[in-house]
């Protein structure tokens, strides 16, 4: 089955999921409201939650993260969430050159988790 963001006929899952797990969804502006959308209607009421993996992109997350909260949801933001990813994090910032062109914006991906 494919999910598509935009989607309609999708009732059969409405309130469904405990957890939704999604990295690298967030570039493209024009899917912000279908996504958060989609998000709203499967999470289950209750202690369900969204976890995202998500560089910020420019303003890209941020403008996600503007239309969640218009859409009635809660998130969280963590740059610091694993040990071991901050760790190789700040040797790429500080001077490793075994990511050429390594970038915090474009390549580090932040947490978000979002609930109802």
């Amino acid at each position: 089955m494919t999910l598509h963001w935009n989607q309609e006929e999708i009732s059969n899952m409405s309130d469904s999921f405990d957890i939704i797990v999604a990295s690298d969804c967030t570039f493209f502006k024009e899917s912000h409201k279908g996504l958060a959308q989609t998000l709203k209607f499967l999470l289950k009421n209750g202690s369900s939650e969204a976890i995202f993996l998500s560089p910020r992109r420019g303003d890209s997350l941020d403008k996600f993260l503007g239309i969640i909260e218009q859409s009635g949801l809660h998130f969280s933001v963590s740059d610091n969430y694993d040990t071991e990813v901050w760790k190789r994090h700040q040797e790429l910032m500080n001077g490793d050159d075994s990511w050429p062109n390594y970038e915090m914006d474009h390549c580090y991906p932040v947490l978000v988790r979002i609930t109802l």
